[in-house]
């Protein structure tokens, strides 16, 4: 929960909205986390292990663990459950029935097919038992994308589905003050968990093309380096093609929530560079690092897929460019590096647009104003 990971931001987000709404809240996870940030120091928290088990034994001690949260959960009381999706966990179900009390459950992504295709999900039929009976349960489930609530409905037709996208915390991700100044050194960031579905080895290709446009520049060279901002499973192998590709590339591995916005300060460009969706699978994601970027008040350049169209508006909170096309996001650095005043602009624009359409305290009400009216909460 005080980790890393744009679950975790997530989650600590949400908190603090609950939190400005007056709400007292109590925290209960299997893993903590040491990255807890001081508005967040007092926050009470409940901790049960989820274990160290591999392959089918791990599901299970995870739904052990669960059950162990919700028996917490049912001792300590409360009068509104708030649970983040997850595998095997059943609380939302039992503690909504127990307690008779109004419950949220939060859909972040599709699972069951995620775990399956890119980790190993052993016991399908039980995972998707517990998504019915917490989906069922549930008075909202908030679900970040239309993809995933049609995954959800896919499930449990019944499910009262609501669509809250992510937002960003405009207090916590201030803008920067001015645009840089360089001398033909530009920086692309990236900020995210270093995984296959985020594109990383497209932005790559992207700024090595850059970089061979503008060594023919008849105005002069600029060159590109990369900030990657994060970790994960394939960093060796992004290294070894910024190496094959002669990029200038610095990965500062994991960084806590709080020292990501001063990063991207440091930089004159951020990427979300998703690839191409693949047949019969939908872009579910909700793209938590736009809505940092914006609220950072730095250029973007992304692609065009997904949710992604729905936040830029394109030439003017950011420039949009065909996913699977590094020819294309190497052309929109090309235009961003020899124009300062747009690179301005549009950074200006996007902060403007985070502060008015997404925060973190408008997903919130919108929760809550989906909750049955004899049990809404304030």
């Amino acid at each position: 929960m005080f980790g890393t990971k744009g679950s975790s931001v997530h989650v600590q987000e949400i908190v603090r909205a609950w939190r400005k709404k007056g709400a007292t809240v109590t925290l209960y996870c299997t893993r903590l986390g040491t990255d807890r940030p001081d508005d967040l120091a007092d926050l009470d928290v409940v901790e049960v292990a989820g274990g160290c088990a591999e392959g089918p034994a791990r599901e299970l001690a995870l739904e052990d663990a669960a059950f162990a949260l919700a028996a917490r959960i049912l001792h300590d009381g409360c009068e509104l459950v708030y649970e983040r999706y997850s595998l095997f966990s059943p609380v939302v179900s039992v503690v909504a029935s127990v307690l008779d009390v109004p419950a949220v459950l939060e859909v972040n992504a599709p699972l069951i097919e995620e775990q399956a295709r890119y980790r190993q999900l052993f016991d399908v039929e039980r995972a998707e038992s517990a998504l019915g009976r917490n989906a069922r349960a549930a008075d909202v489930v908030a679900c970040v994308s239309a993809p995933v609530v049609r995954w959800v409905h896919g499930r449990v037709p019944t499910a009262r589905t609501v669509l809250t996208p992510n937002g960003v915390n405009v207090e916590r991700i201030a803008a920067r003050t001015g645009g840089r100044h360089h001398d033909g050194h530009l920086t692309v960031a990236f900020v995210g968990t270093l995984k296959p579905w985020h594109g990383v080895p497209e932005l790559f290709q992207a700024v090595a093309l850059a970089n061979m446009r503008e060594a023919r520049s008849p105005s002069g060279p600029n060159r590109w380096a990369v900030k990657v901002i994060g970790d994960g499973p394939v960093r060796t192998t992004l290294e070894e093609l910024a190496t094959s590709l002669g990029l200038e590339a610095e990965f500062t591995g994991a960084v806590a929530p709080g020292s990501v916005p001063g990063l991207l300060h440091e930089c004159d460009v951020a990427a979300a560079p998703y690839p191409v969706e693949e047949p019969g699978r939908d872009d579910y994601f909700s793209p938590l690092k736009v809505y940092e970027y914006m609220a950072a008040g730095m250029p973007i350049v992304a692609t065009s897929v997904g949710q992604i169209p729905s936040i830029l508006d394109h030439g003017r909170t950011g420039l949009l460019v065909p996913a699977g096309d590094p020819a294309a996001f190497a052309a929109a650095l090309g235009v961003l590096a020899a124009d300062p005043g747009l690179r301005d602009r549009l950074g200006t624009q996007a902060r403007e647009q985070a502060e008015m359409r997404f925060s973190w305290d408008g997903v919130l009400s919108r929760i809550t104003a989906a909750l049955p009216a004899p049990r809404k909460v304030a």
